[in-house]
């Protein structure tokens, strides 16, 4: 996974996990489009035929820069891959709500309290998902 310039840390994992992506931005991460660029590059390795829903949790005080969500948009124009952002807490949460309605996601996205509830909404997604493509 991809390092931190300023130190030898992970600025995100992800990997499969049954019928799901896990995609977790590590503790003081800065999201910038060259990580951006990674992260959708590790996904896109992880699942080549794009589906798989994807879970995203945020650890502390990480950062995603504006140009970094807009690549994320341009890049996932034609995706049809849900995601599934887990806010564990208020800030979390604003962050979340703020990148539905502001940036309009061309994909399926939802934020979640609970990771149950989460679960659930992916599993009624890849059964949609499946449902399209037979």
């Amino acid at each position: 996974m991809p390092k931190d310039k300023d130190a030898t840390r992970t600025v995100f994992e992800a990997w499969e996990e049954g019928e799901m992506l896990r995609l977790v931005l590590r503790d003081r991460a800065t999201i910038d489009p060259a990580v951006m660029k990674d992260i959708l590059r590790c996904l896109d390795l992880l699942d080549p035929r794009g589906l798989h829903p994807v879970m995203v949790e945020m650890e502390n005080l990480v950062r995603m820069s504006s140009e970094a969500r807009l690549l994320l948009i341009r890049a996932c124009r034609n995706g049809h891959r849900p995601v599934a952002y887990m806010a564990h807490d208020l800030p979390e949460r604003i962050q979340g709500e703020f990148f539905l309605r502001h940036h309009q996601p061309p994909f399926p996205f939802r934020v979640f309290g609970f990771r149950e509830e989460a679960e659930h909404w992916i599993l009624g997604q890849r059964a949609m998902m499946s449902f399209s493509l037979s």
